[in-house]
């Protein structure tokens, strides 16, 4: 089922299932969302939670248990009920059961709350510790925008600029989608955007103090601003054929490096709760 929230500025469609924002449309009638058009990639905006990434052979152990999960984890295709909604805000939450506990052995409540300010959409997520144990997780978000969005340009019109420029980490992937141990340092110039851009698969940065990056293009003034303050580490990826469409994606954690163990609790880069402890981020789209 849709729900939508609205004010003068945008319109937000989010669906329970997942709780996924699948519209975001501006006063010009404008959708700024990828359409999940399956030729290229099924989903829009995929909540990424327990997991973000992959774990190595998509398996790990909490103690002489073993899960099996895949890529990204399994709340982006659970069903989230409404617990609260305005005309500009709503929250879904999800509750862990049975079938969520077969995946992750712990017991949670996740909400996701969109809020529209003015021309921007904050997307706040808070993790609940509900379980008598420590809880370890990693969450995080995967929004895809339509790029190019006018039928006369196309990727190659397009940039992504970080809000400053700086020294940071770049994390490059092994072909299996798992991290390389060995890191490199870049700067954070514009980025010319292409589909060649992705040939090794996302480009994952870390060690930044940048809060934002504006996705813009040189035919128009239309520009969509990611905000992350606080995340420590992003992805941008689009499929290497031809793809309409770009994710920028702030994380709380990553997938695993390619030598990492199975135990769950010694993964890197893990958020930790204690018993009835919450963790909430927020991320933001600005259209400008």
């Amino acid at each position: 089922m849709n729900f939508r929230i609205q004010n003068d500025y945008l319109t937000a469609i989010i669906k329970d299932t997942g709780a996924e924002l699948v519209e975001l449309v501006d006063q010009d009638h404008v959708q700024y969302i990828w359409t999940a058009d399956a030729t290229y990639w099924s989903r829009h905006t995929p909540i990424l939670f327990p997991l973000v990434g992959k774990v190595t052979n998509n398996c790990y152990t909490v103690g002489d248990a073993q899960y099996k999960v895949g890529q990204h984890g399994f709340a982006r295709d659970c069903n989230f009920e409404v617990s609260h909604q305005t005309a500009s805000e709503i929250t879904f939450m999800l509750r862990s059961d049975d079938k969520t506990r077969a995946l992750f052995p712990f017991d949670f409540t996740l909400k996701v709350t969109y809020t529209l300010h003015n021309q921007t959409l904050a997307i706040g997520y808070e993790v609940i510790n509900e379980d008598t144990q420590e809880m370890f997780f990693k969450i995080g978000a995967h929004p895809g925008f339509r790029c190019p969005l006018f039928e006369d340009e196309t990727m190659e019109d397009y940039t992504l600029t970080f809000d400053k420029e700086e020294e940071v980490t770049f994390m490059p992937l092994t072909p299996e989608g798992y991290f390389k141990r060995a890191t490199e340092k870049c700067i954070t110039t514009p980025l010319a955007l292409s589909n060649a851009l992705f040939a090794k698969d996302a480009l994952v940065y870390g060690d930044f103090t940048s809060k934002s990056v504006t996705l813009s293009s040189k035919k128009h003034n239309k520009q969509v601003e990611v905000g992350f303050d606080g995340f420590p580490f992003l992805g941008i990826w689009s499929p290497l054929s031809p793809s309409p469409f770009v994710c920028i994606e702030p994380w709380y954690g990553h997938a695993d490096y390619e030598d990492e163990a199975s135990t769950w609790t010694t993964k890197t880069d893990l958020n930790h709760l204690m018993p009835h402890e919450t963790f909430t981020c927020t991320h933001t789209i600005t259209i400008k």
